[in-house]
Order: C-alpha cells, then structure tokens, then sequence
C-alpha cells in the first residue's frame, strides 16, 4: 500500500511540475501567432466590371474597370482568417474619381468569423465625362483579432480603371493584313489596294494592339495611303473604343508631322466582324483649320492573319 502512495504522490507532482512548465512557456513565448486572412474579389453592376483572375492563392492584386455613370458592387470574400475578423476598410486612392459606400450590414456579420463575405458599391464621379481614362487603386484591408502583437492585416489592392462604359475583348490582338481598300488621297485623288501595294512593293499590314478591354491601338489607320502618298509625315497610329462589334476613335488622340506645327485628328468607324475581319472607314482633318478641299479617307478591310504581338 505504502507503494501506491508514493506511486499516486509523484505522478501527483510530475504533472504540478508539467503544467507548471507550460504555464511559463505560454507566459514567456506568447500565444502562437495565426495566418493572416485570405481574400479573393468579385464584382458586378450594370456594366459588368471585367477582373483579372488571380494566378494562385497568394495573389494580393487585382484590375477592374468601371464605367462611366454606373456604380458597381464589389465582393470581398474571406475564404480563411484563422484569427477571425475584427475589422474591415476600403479606401480609394483617388477621391475626385468617385467614392466608396461599404454595407454595414455585411460587416457587422463577417466580424469574428473565419470565413464570410462583405460588399461595398463604388461609385464614379457623375461629373466625370468621357476622354482619357482615370486610373486609380481602391484598397481593401481587413484586420483580425488576435491578441496583442499577434494582429495580423491582409491588404489587397484592385488597380482600377474608370473609363468608357464598355469593355468588349471582341476585336483580336495580332497582325491584319489588308485584303480590300479604296478612297481618294487630298484634292479626290482616287486610290486602289493594288495602287497602295505596287508603290510599297509589299501587302499592307496593319497591327492591333490591347491597351485594356474596350481599348486598343491600331498602327496606320489609313490602311497604307499614309506610308505611301505622305512618307514626310508621321504616320497615324490611334486609340479606338471597341463596344461590343463597333470599333470608334477615341476623342483627343491626333498626329503631328515630323518639323511641323501642324496637327491632325483622325477619326475611324469600324465593324468587328465573326470572320476574324474588320472593316474600317476612316478621315482626317487638321487641327489648325486649313483641312483641304476633299482631304483624303476611304474604307478598308483586314485579314488576321497571326494573333498576338
């Protein structure tokens, strides 16, 4: 008997001692500190915002683009915030471009989950007017609530664009080359595709680039009578709006010639077509009012012939 007492007596102690040592280890080492909140980004409104898909779970930066005059709600998902949310902020970068209402509601739920979402509506400054495009980042954070030193914040910033009002990735990046054309150069000159292509010695190509959705840039939107009737001059290459299958220059874009003061505005309209094809009509005037009598345009239509650049 004697035996088991002095058994029961020091597991007894040994196990005083054991908690005695976690206790202090605790005390000394702090509580171990938790992974800061995981988030991913959605949006949507009547002008369906386009976001760049996120290449793996760690990536804390998104694009978006929002229309002029229409606000667009954005979801913040936290898919993992092991030490529970505590508190949440979206900021704009850029105030006078438009402003930032967050759901309350959707908050106040979140705080002290793990997992949950919450939204918040930007909306663009109703006196912003088309042209150049607003560039602006609105930043997202959301902190948790462990304690003390343990804090943990995740900051996401959505790199956002307020723009025209459409973002259609309908016309393809690549080369075209030009299968038809016809137009007249300054004073009605007429001119054909195989005028063009005789004096180039070469088919005419055309390129197109993606600035963002909605916006691209084509390389000589004269379709070759630029390089070939006016090589003294710079050769025009243009911002165009792509709105679902029409294609329309942006406003303010214009073309110098090489040692001279004299500017010109070159406006396109065009048709993107299901064929992989695009018919262009195009014209120019000169900013300093002294336009020609029946200044050169005319239409063409291209051919992709390689995607990409």
């Amino acid at each position: 008997m004697r035996n088991l007492y002095n058994k029961l007596f020091w597991l007894t102690a040994s196990l005083f001692v054991w908690a005695a040592c976690v206790d202090d280890y605790t005390e000394y080492n702090g509580v171990h500190a938790l992974d800061a909140p995981t988030l991913r980004v959605s949006a949507s409104g009547a002008n369906q915002s386009l976001l760049a898909v996120p290449v793996n779970q760690y990536q804390k930066s998104f694009n978006a683009y929002v229309g002029l005059g229409t606000p667009v709600e954005f979801t913040i998902s936290v898919i993992d915030a092991p030490g529970k949310v505590s508190s949440v902020s979206v900021t704009p970068s850029v105030p006078e471009f438009g402003t930032v209402t967050l759901d309350e509601a959707s908050v106040t739920a979140l705080k002290g989950k793990e997992i949950g979402d919450f939204r918040f509506v930007y909306t663009p400054n109703p006196n912003l007017v088309e042209g150049d495009d607003r560039p602006l980042n609105i930043v997202v954070t959301v902190t948790d609530g462990q304690e003390g030193d343990n804090s943990k914040t995740t900051t996401l910033s959505i790199a956002t664009i307020v723009g025209s009002p459409c973002f259609s990735q309908t016309l393809k990046v690549g080369n075209y080359l030009v299968t038809q054309a016809s137009g007249n150069r300054d004073g009605g000159i007429p001119y054909t595709l195989d005028s063009l292509q005789l004096a180039l010695r070469s088919r005419v190509v055309v390129s197109i680039a993606e600035e963002r959705p909605g916006v691209y840039t084509m390389t000589e939107v004269t379709g070759g009578v630029w390089p070939v009737y006016y090589s003294g001059r710079a050769v025009p290459e243009l911002q165009v709006n792509v709105c679902g299958n029409t294609i329309t220059s942006r406003t303010g874009y214009a073309t110098t010639s090489p040692g001279t003061a004299v500017a010109r505005t070159f406006a396109i309209n065009g048709t993107v077509n299901n064929d992989n094809t695009v018919d262009i009509t195009w014209s120019y005037v000169r900013d300093d009012g002294a336009t020609p009598i029946d200044p050169a345009k005319g239409s063409y239509k291209l051919n992709l012939i390689r995607l990409g650049m």
